[in-house]
């Protein structure tokens, strides 16, 4: 399963309709749906603006819209090529321009289908990563050591400071080792490391 890491768009003028296909990341419902309103306000104009989504680490939520032409002539196809790619988190949507001219249900699901297909092609692609967050807790006389570190180089999410100062962080699975052994050798071998949630995204 893949992503993409930001937006792509392609133009296609098929019998004097203009196609408008724009390829989007969408991490959630809200990003979709902030997308979608902001292409609909951008083409008032446009006959229809059809969409498919995909979200979900295995592609749990799918919808499609053909907003006004035949039944699976545009939302499907298009929901179709985002799944044979194996794209999740991803946003479709597809702005037409009747020009005057039909193009008959095979038309229309071959416009389609090449529009999404086409900005897949020009896509660049993101991939699932382990991610966790490490609580670290560090005296206070050894955070001179590191605390510079960890913001350079790590997602710093929050700070408390109690008896120790402790750092939530989130960071790679992968680099957790070379983190641990780092900061072990600045401090002293005094930190204190538990992971308190493992998650996934796209990068």
């Amino acid at each position: 399963m893949k992503s993409i890491i930001k937006e792509v768009k392609v133009k296609l003028v098929i019998n004097k309709s203009t196609f408008i296909n724009y390829l989007l990341p969408a991490s959630n419902l809200e990003d979709v749906h902030k997308n979608l309103s902001m292409l609909k306000n951008k083409y008032s104009d446009a006959s229809h603006h059809c969409f498919a989504y995909i979200l979900g680490n295995n592609q749990e939520v799918q919808k499609y819209s053909d907003d006004g032409e035949p039944n699976k002539t545009a939302g499907y196809p298009m929901m179709e090529v985002l799944k044979k790619h194996n794209l999740t988190n991803v946003l479709n949507v597809n702005i037409r321009y009747f020009g005057g001219i039909k193009l008959g249900a095979g038309g229309l699901v071959r416009a389609y289908t090449k529009g999404c297909a086409n900005a897949i092609v020009e896509a660049e692609f993101s991939k699932l990563a382990n991610y966790s967050s490490l609580k670290i807790n560090i005296p206070f006389h050894h955070i001179g050591n590191v605390e510079k570190y960890i913001r350079d180089n790590y997602q710093l999410t929050n700070t408390t400071y109690e008896n120790d100062v402790c750092y939530f962080v989130n960071i790679k699975t992968s680099e957790i080792p070379q983190f641990k052994s780092i900061i072990t050798e600045s401090t002293k071998g005094e930190t204190k490391f538990e992971i308190t949630k493992t998650f996934q995204k796209y990068e």
